[in-house]
């Protein structure tokens, strides 16, 4: 089946989002460290408008972290972006995005045209120079926190503001509405609710992020989900399925896997007939919960980290 999920409140969020964007000096962008690219949102590169972006890799507990290390390679050769990780073993400080936040804004300021330095004739009022300064240093300043559904962004804002703000849970669209709290002295964090985009056209990247739970169990197949997962894991990594279900060989195809699966742990029915529903709900809620180890299923695009080195 083609996968598709953009409910009424997702086209309305990514339109207000589209008009807060302009008021906002720092983007932050949080991705699931597993498909950083699937999980990436493709309107906000043109939403931001040049304004600097922090991609935050959540979730990297459940990610390799050799690869996630490219990915932050990667997105730090961006021009005015910036990466970081964060995940259970080791979460992001809050004094650490306001780091790169502000190496953000440096870059952005060098960025800009240079304007002709005042005459001393000019600006030899000390009251205005003092103004000047003291405007400048506590000029308020708002970052605004998007990522899609069920990528953690709203665990992110909480451990940022040290208190539960957000609400947080394995279903996606949790938060339905912005709300903007202070965050350490001039600076603001405005929150959105996760959002996907109105044509998810890369299906396997569409798939992979029904495989982590972006998508809401409702607006998908869970058998062609599994058979997807199943596949995938396969060739990408066989040895994680046999350690986790003492599996001595493996089928080549995934509808062949998840019979032998569904047969090996009892998702059987009365009559014996493979319990198809069961079984996928099995291996999806594995790879979910991290049951495989550390894995990640995208890789930063190979031609432009060549033209980056």
């Amino acid at each position: 089946m083609t996968i598709s999920w953009y409910p009424g409140h997702m086209h309305k969020a990514n339109k207000e989002m589209a008009a807060l964007i302009k008021q906002i000096d720092v983007v932050i962008e949080v991705l699931d460290a597993r498909m950083p690219q699937a999980s990436s949102n493709p309107l906000l590169k043109s939403m931001r408008e040049g304004k600097p972006c922090l991609h935050i890799l959540n979730k990297a507990d459940l990610a390799d972290p050799r690869i996630t290390r490219q990915w932050l390679d990667y997105f730090r050769a961006q021009p005015l972006a910036h990466a970081a990780a964060s995940g259970k073993d080791k979460r992001i400080e809050t004094a650490d995005v306001l780091h790169l936040c502000r190496v953000l804004l440096r870059k952005v300021d060098e960025a800009r045209p240079k304007r002709a330095e005042p005459k001393p004739e000019q600006d030899d009022n000390p009251d205005l120079a003092a103004l000047r300064a003291w405007k400048k240093e506590n000029k308020k300043h708002q970052i605004l926190i998007v990522g899609i559904p069920n990528v953690g962004k709203s665990s992110i804002m909480n451990q940022l503001l040290g208190r539960k703000i957000a609400r947080t849970g394995n279903e996606p669209a949790i938060t339905k509405g912005q709300q903007r709290v202070r965050l350490k002295d001039n600076w603001f964090l405005v929150d959105t609710p996760g959002v996907l985009w109105p044509k998810l056209e890369d299906q396997a990247a569409a798939y992979r992020l029904a495989m982590s739970g972006a998508i809401r169990n409702t607006a998908i197949e869970f058998l062609d989900v599994a058979q997807f997962a199943a596949k995938t894991l396969l060739e990408e990594f066989p040895e994680r399925l046999q350690q986790r279900y003492g599996l001595q060989t493996l089928p080549a195809d995934g509808e062949g896997f998840l019979r032998e699966l569904a047969l090996a742990r009892g998702c059987v029915r009365k009559d014996q007939d493979i319990d198809w529903n069961r079984v996928a709900e099995l291996l999806i809620n594995d790879y979910r919960a991290g049951r495989f180890g550390p894995m990640s299923l995208e890789r930063p695009p190979v031609e432009e980290i060549s033209a980056q080195a």
